[in-house]
């Protein structure tokens, strides 16, 4: 079914058993994690934690990536791709257990940190993974499959969450979570291999690399579409929920906003990948980052809820070129024995640009309320013209590479 539903949204991108098993149990991580989203606070509030400790919950799952993102990817590099992604796995799994039984707000907001801590190792391995594996001509749409797998457990965990919730518990819930990302450690451990590229840089000492390796122009402009999408989803991710709220949507109203924004990362999220392997990923990183930064713009204006669903399916469209092509540029423009480093380094940027996001968010709402949807645009509109940069400079460099490498350029 898994197979069936991946030629649906994608070809390369699932076309490999490695990449469907890995895909699927990114998928399966991500369900369990979401199974709990509409819970957490509510479980917090069951046990006497206060609004300020709920909000140390939320700043202490943000802190983590800024503390240990950067060491993970160079374990991600020194240990190997799927050690350190069994490492997140089965950690996240078993914190999961740990929210039954430790459940004062003190031991909460210490769990938040710890499972911050086992994300940072996840991520990064499984993004080094793919690229590893990958050819550069279609590096961005196996990102727009692991986008694919990602929002589409993210979609349907919080439907189950609720209705165990509702019927059976709280706990139930997480013993829930713990089961599901169990069976993603099963679909890795012992089926997904070491990528050959990472044993072959790993016998060069990778971890001789010059600082100035992760900084070139083209990393430069992938962090910096990280870093603005980070900006633009922690400012919406902290108010939206409030501000349509504000607006008379009703909760149902809410949830179905955000439907139809996963909706069109789902569905196309492996064909905007492909897309930028087939075209410029500059132009389209530029454009697409505009219409997003319009749209952000212009939800600090308008009060129609309608007006705001049909934006919501705009922006979704808009966003899904965003991460696969910037993930596809930032693998493409990493030296491979690096590749865990620059992962770990990109998400220390976007942990930076989330945190502050998040924590400035509501402040600045209650000054203006169009106030934080303008930085949300401002950010995205500057990131995507530096990603289109660093895209513009890494295709110029990779022309000249192929130029030189032209069967018989020493003759003429």
């Amino acid at each position: 079914m898994f197979r069936r539903f991946g030629r649906l949204v994608g070809g390369y991108a699932f076309s490999r058993l490695d990449l469907r098993l890995l895909f699927l149990s990114v998928f399966l991580s991500f369900l369990g994690t979401s199974v709990v989203f509409p819970l957490r606070l509510l479980y917090a509030q069951a046990h006497h934690a206060s609004p300020a400790q709920i909000g140390l919950m939320a700043s202490s799952f943000m802190i983590a990536p800024l503390l240990v993102q950067l060491p993970m990817g160079w374990l991600v590099d020194r240990w190997g791709r799927v050690p350190l992604l069994l490492v997140g796995l089965i950690s996240h799994s078993f914190l999961a257990l740990l929210y039954i039984v430790l459940n004062t707000p003190d031991q909460l907001i210490a769990l938040r940190f710890l499972e911050g801590i086992s994300v940072s190792a996840f991520r990064p391995a499984v993004a080094a993974y793919i690229a590893d594996v990958t050819p550069e001509e279609h590096r961005s749409e196996a990102y727009g499959g692991f986008a694919v797998a990602l929002n589409a457990g993210m979609l349907v965990g919080p439907l189950i969450g609720g209705v165990i919730g509702q019927y059976v518990g709280f706990q139930a819930a997480y013993a829930v979570n713990f089961v599901v990302e169990g069976l993603a450690v099963f679909l890795v451990l012992g089926r997904v291999h070491e990528p050959v590229v990472h044993q072959a840089s790993h016998d060069r000492e990778s971890q001789s690399i010059p600082w100035s390796s992760l900084l070139t122009l083209p990393l430069l402009g992938a962090y910096g579409a990280f870093f603005a999408a980070s900006v633009s989803m922690g400012i919406l991710g902290s108010l939206w929920s409030i501000w349509v709220h504000d607006l008379g949507g009703s909760y149902t109203f809410i949830g179905a906003t955000f439907t139809v924004f996963a909706l069109p990362q789902i569905f196309f999220g492996a064909s905007a990948g492909r897309a930028g392997d087939r075209l410029r990923r500059g132009p389209i990183l530029l454009v697409s980052g505009v219409i997003a930064a319009v749209i952000y713009a212009s939800y600090g204006f308008i009060t129609n809820l309608v007006a705001i669903m049909l934006l919501g399916i705009v922006e979704g469209i808009a966003i899904v070129f965003q991460t696969p092509l910037a993930q596809g540029l930032l693998a493409d423009a990493s030296p491979p024995e690096a590749r865990g480093r620059v992962q770990g380094l990109s998400g220390t940027v976007a942990a930076v640009g989330g945190a502050a996001a998040a924590f400035a968010s509501l402040p600045l709402y209650h000054v203006h309320r169009a106030a934080p949807f303008v930085i949300a645009a401002s950010a995205m509109a500057i990131g995507s013209l530096v990603a289109s940069v660093g895209a513009a400079a890494y295709s110029r460099r990779r022309a000249a590479r192929e130029i030189a490498l032209a069967p018989g350029l020493e003759a003429s």
